[in-house]
């Protein structure tokens, strides 16, 4: 009945989505959804429909409306939660997502950001550049995505809980590992909400939630003991400072201790692996393009030929506009965020593209990475093409990238995720020549419809390469100017 004898029934997709969920269920499970709705979209337009009560939108104006407001609020998966307490992110209730954003955004501001750079280059770049260095001298290969892993856990390690976690010097991967299991445990709660209630069945997993929570507890009472010794305490320009000192501008209202240590992990989880995702796929495109690649290593060292001094990321951003090209059609060809993302529609239903009616029993799943290869938005767009943002028309067309999200619930750290693509891309790329080793898996070498084949990609919440041990492997040497 479902099948025939509703509004969805109008809407484009295989047969099997219409009377059951059990195919969008397959390829999330393993991590190919976004795969999965770009070939749907790709066959059936703009939207799809991808389950009995689910619909898949590529639409980029179409995914600006839904995005702009509270209309279209976050869809019931994201109210499972294995934090005390809803997030910024997380949130489904508006009224609380505006009381956070208030008593949060200002945190999280570029002008915020700037003011933590020199942290940010020390615990990032820099010391990156120093592990890499003593992997020089060894005669050893290096891996870019373990390296950008433990570059992102360290800067927001430093800037959430008061101190490094020292992934990058120790090699000691106990923090990521933790975050990737929460993960695994908040998935697996969403998917049968009824085991929240028996998290203990799941001992490792369970392990790891309760080692981050007792964390940020121990560095917000760590920094509230420093605060009491005035005698000793110095200022901290770091974030978990600002969410101590935050107040909402409306009345004053400070974020609960409950609200700091969701909040907290929340960040940890949310702005690592999307940077250093970022950050690999960024790395990958450039050594799969050798033409990309020399033009923007020629373009970085010619402009900044001073190796005395970090680049910054206001210099970078001004005199280095073709690696914004490159991360910026990095990101369109894989948006870190490419997970569903699903919203609910409002009760008295929705009108989308313009002729379809949609009831407010639909989920309406947003597919980033669909939307970002639309042919009628971008020319031939499974090719990786920089030159596309070179012009004016280009630099327009950026504003269709919904990398960060847009509206209402855009995403609250996208500007310390830009400082650290700009400045990790354009310092590692000045100091490094960057070879892949001969038996690498992927690379210009491996043509697939004309092009080089991407490393496939997995989809939980964020999207990372597939096996990064063997498949992100590099040579790098120092760069002879």
């Amino acid at each position: 009945m479902r099948v025939f004898l509703t509004p969805l029934s109008k809407i484009p997709g295989p047969f099997l989505n219409s009377v059951s969920n059990l195919p969008l269920y397959y390829y999330t499970v393993r991590g190919n959804y976004h795969t999965y709705t770009i070939s749907l979209h790709a066959k059936y337009g703009s939207i799809v429909r991808i389950g009995y009560n689910q619909i898949s939108l590529a639409n980029g104006s179409e995914l600006r409306r839904v995005l702009a407001t509270h209309t279209f609020p976050k869809g019931k998966v994201y109210e499972t939660n294995v934090l005390p307490e809803q997030t910024t992110f997380t949130t489904t209730n508006p009224e609380l997502n505006k009381t956070r954003r208030r008593q949060m955004g200002n945190t999280y501001s570029m002008d915020n950001m700037r003011a933590m750079e020199d942290t940010i280059l020390e615990h990032g770049v820099l010391t990156l550049i120093r592990c890499w260095d003593a992997e020089i001298e060894k005669g050893a290969a290096v891996n870019y995505f373990y390296g950008f892993s433990g570059l992102a856990f360290d800067i927001i390690g430093v800037l959430i809980y008061g101190k490094s976690f020292d992934v990058l010097k120790l090699n000691d991967m106990t923090i990521i590992d933790n975050i990737h299991k929460l993960m695994v445990l908040s998935s697996i709660i969403t998917i049968l909400p009824v085991l929240g209630r028996f998290t203990w069945l799941f001992k490792d997993l369970s392990a790891a939630r309760y080692q981050l929570l007792n964390m940020a507890h121990a560095a917000i009472m760590q920094r509230k003991n420093d605060m009491r010794e005035k005698a000793v305490f110095s200022p901290h320009a770091d974030i978990l400072q600002k969410l101590l000192n935050t107040r909402d501008p409306r009345d004053g209202q400070a974020l609960s201790y409950n609200t700091m240590i969701a909040e907290i992990n929340m960040l940890l989880a949310a702005a690592t692996d999307t940077t250093s995702n970022t950050l690999s796929w960024s790395l990958m495109y450039i050594l799969h393009h050798p033409t990309v690649y020399q033009r923007l290593c020629q373009n970085i060292r010619f402009t900044f030929p001073d190796t005395t001094r970090p680049i910054r990321y206001d210099e970078a951003k001004t005199y280095l506009p073709y690696l914004t090209a490159v991360i910026l059609e990095s990101m369109r060809l894989n948006p870190a965020a490419s997970g569903l993302f699903p919203r609910s529609v409002p009760t008295e239903g929705a009108m989308l593209c313009g002729q379809y009616q949609i009831p407010s029993t639909t989920e309406i799943c947003l597919s980033f990475a669909a939307s970002h290869r639309d042919p009628t938005v971008w020319p031939n767009p499974n090719v990786f093409d920089p030159e596309r943002f070179m012009d004016a028309k280009g630099r327009a067309r950026s504003r269709d990238l919904l990398a960060f999200s847009t509206g209402v619930r855009v995403c609250i750290g996208r500007h310390l995720a830009w400082i650290e693509l700009y400045t990790v891309l354009a310092n590692l790329l000045r100091r490094y020549n960057f070879e892949l080793p001969i038996d690498s898996p992927y690379g210009p070498h491996r043509i697939k419809d004309g092009i080089p084949e991407d490393i496939p990609g997995l989809v939980f919440t964020t999207c990372g390469p597939k096996d990064p041990l063997i498949n992100c492997r590099v040579h790098v040497s120092h760069a002879i100017f």
